[in-house]
């Protein structure tokens, strides 16, 4: 659909949508518009309608997709003419406590992270008695959405997309965040083989965190990507509970499939803990296998911190390219 032919949403129609709580994750966000000037009474036209709007100063277009407890539309800041990802929050979690805690968490901290592997945070705040988080709005889609077409990925391409998620939590690890959500869902694969890591739904300062204000989960993720710890129930997790969950999307990558499934979360968890991953079957060179390795330890001690996997990824893919050159030649 082109941007032409889009009709904004008023506030009914958006309060309809909200009615709904659709399962589906939001999939990756698309473009970009850049503004012309504009006279007085053009500027007189905009401060009305963007009164009218369910979040002012934003026009509404399209609905885009849609989580457990948020739905995201595709929305213009009336002011500069810029497209953004609009995330609102459902209204019948506005008395949630955890629910509310956690939206406004992922606002606050996404107005202050500045990474080009992490998806941005452009504003955050309430209108109308909704809560909503403005974003950065990017070509791309969902790994996620490759996987479950059938896609499996070459072991460069992998580990050419784990560098820059191993990027991206290095960035977090300088400043205390763990993600603890890290799954294909959440990954956006964008032109010219960039990567950018969204949904900071469950992110929380290791160093600021109250663990005790009935906030916390201590057991949150998606359980086929949680390492041993976060199935435990730790409350001590740190950054190397990314890292294990960075592995096993690496394998889900390479094999087309999960090492752990279930019908029965908990089953999926227990072998999160106690099943060891049987990386011999992948089809990989021995050192991706090793690098994958110091990825899924069960024992997050044995884990690379995302400040010594990059590094070890960027030699990594530096003596494959040259390996496939000369394969080539």
């Amino acid at each position: 659909m082109s941007e032409q032919n889009i009709t904004s949403f008023d506030l009914k129609d958006v309060r309809k949508i909200l009615q709904n709580c659709p399962k589906e994750s939001s999939p990756a966000v698309k473009g970009g518009q850049i503004c012309a000037p504009k006279n007085e009474a053009m500027l007189k036209q905009e401060q009305e309608e963007a009164m009218e709007q369910p979040i002012i100063g934003y026009r509404v277009l399209d609905k885009m997709g849609s989580g457990g407890t948020a739905v995201v539309f595709k929305a213009q800041n009336i002011a500069n003419n810029e497209i953004v990802a609009l995330k609102l929050l459902y209204p019948g979690f506005v008395q949630d406590k955890k629910s509310l805690k956690q939206f406004v968490n992922e606002g606050m901290m996404l107005m202050r992270l500045e990474h080009p592997n992490i998806l941005k945070g452009i504003d955050f705040g309430v209108s109308k008695g909704m809560y909503f988080i403005a974003l950065e709005f990017v070509h791309g889609e969902s790994l996620d959405l490759f996987l479950r077409q059938g896609f499996r990925f070459t072991e460069e391409y992998t580990f050419g997309v784990a560098l820059q998620i191993a990027q991206a939590l290095a960035y977090l690890e300088s400043n205390s965040i763990v993600h603890r959500d890290i799954k294909p869902a959440n990954i956006l694969l964008m032109e010219e083989s960039d990567v950018k890591l969204c949904d900071f739904a469950f992110a929380f300062e290791s160093n600021k965190q109250d663990k005790d204000d009935g906030v916390f989960d201590v057991t949150c993720g998606t359980v086929e990507y949680i390492s041993p710890e976060q199935a435990r129930g730790y409350r001590d997790i740190d950054i190397r509970s990314d890292i294990y969950s960075l592995g096993i999307t690496c394998i889900h990558m390479l094999t087309g499939h999960v090492p752990f499934s279930d019908k029965d979360p908990n089953e999926v968890m227990r072998c999160q803990i106690y099943e060891k991953i049987n990386l011999n079957k992948i089809p990989i060179s021995q050192h991706g296998r090793m690098i994958l390795q110091r990825m899924v330890a069960k024992k997050r001690e044995q884990r690379l911190l995302p400040s010594r996997l990059v590094p070890v990824l960027k030699k990594f893919l530096k003596n494959l390219s040259l390996k496939n050159t000369e394969v080539k030649k």
